[in-house]
């Protein structure tokens, strides 16, 4: 079983929305609607439909991408947190996938800030991935945040969901910043969904092997001090 199977299985059982702290109700947000975010209409093979939980306003202000890793260094989780709250305190929005590691840092970081967040799932709305992050997902809403997912309820979380995320959370944004990440993986994927929708990047520069590559490739550089 490898590490994505694994995720699957743990987080298999769902979380009804009435689990959750809130007193918010989904919308769905058609490709028609005058609230489905510009930047995403534009990308290849846009969601034809987003659900959503929260300030749907957000979709339409400027917001950047914070992406990496799961499990971060101690530099990564540093640089996560500070690159967060440069751009949180620039009046942006903060983008990201709910995921444990970096995605959860960077929003954590961010709401410190009372900067707005937008976690983008993998899952429906009724089934919160990964579960330990529910309680994020109820800060996120209570802090005037946005959860978004192109998948209606009852949906069983399949491994292709997680890269079909990654392009929803850079087609949103006007930037999408690499924290920390590995040559293969998740935030690889989304790097290639952010040039393939001639978005800018910005890699910060941390000695692993990604970002290293993405460097060497002429992306360019966020050095934190």
């Amino acid at each position: 079983m490898n590490n994505l199977d694994k995720y699957l299985e743990d987080n298999d059982s769902k979380n009804n929305l009435e689990e959750l702290d809130i007193n918010f109700k989904p919308e769905i947000i058609s490709f028609q609607s005058v609230n489905y975010p510009p930047l995403l209409k534009i990308i290849k093979k846009p969601p034809e439909k987003l659900y959503a939980l929260g300030n749907i306003n957000l979709l339409d202000k400027p917001s950047v991408a914070i992406v990496g890793t799961r499990k971060p260094s101690r530099d990564g989780i540093s640089a996560a947190t500070e690159v967060a709250k440069i751009y949180g305190k620039q009046g942006l929005s903060i983008v990201s996938g709910l995921a444990s590691g970096v995605d959860s840092i960077a929003m954590e970081s961010a709401l410190d800030v009372n900067t707005p967040v937008i976690g983008v799932l993998p899952s429906s709305l009724d089934n919160i991935v990964p579960k330990r992050n529910q309680p994020l997902a109820e800060k996120i809403l209570k802090n005037n945040g946005l959860l978004i997912t192109e998948y209606p309820e009852s949906i069983k979380v399949q491994k292709y969901h997680f890269i079909n995320r990654n392009r929803i959370i850079c087609g949103i944004s006007m930037l999408t910043v690499v924290v920390e990440t590995a040559v293969k993986g998740g935030t690889m994927h989304t790097v290639n969904f952010a040039k393939e929708q001639r978005r800018p990047i910005l890699v910060v520069d941390l000695p692993n092997e990604g970002n290293q590559k993405l460097i060497n490739e002429n992306s360019p550089v966020m050095r934190m001090i």
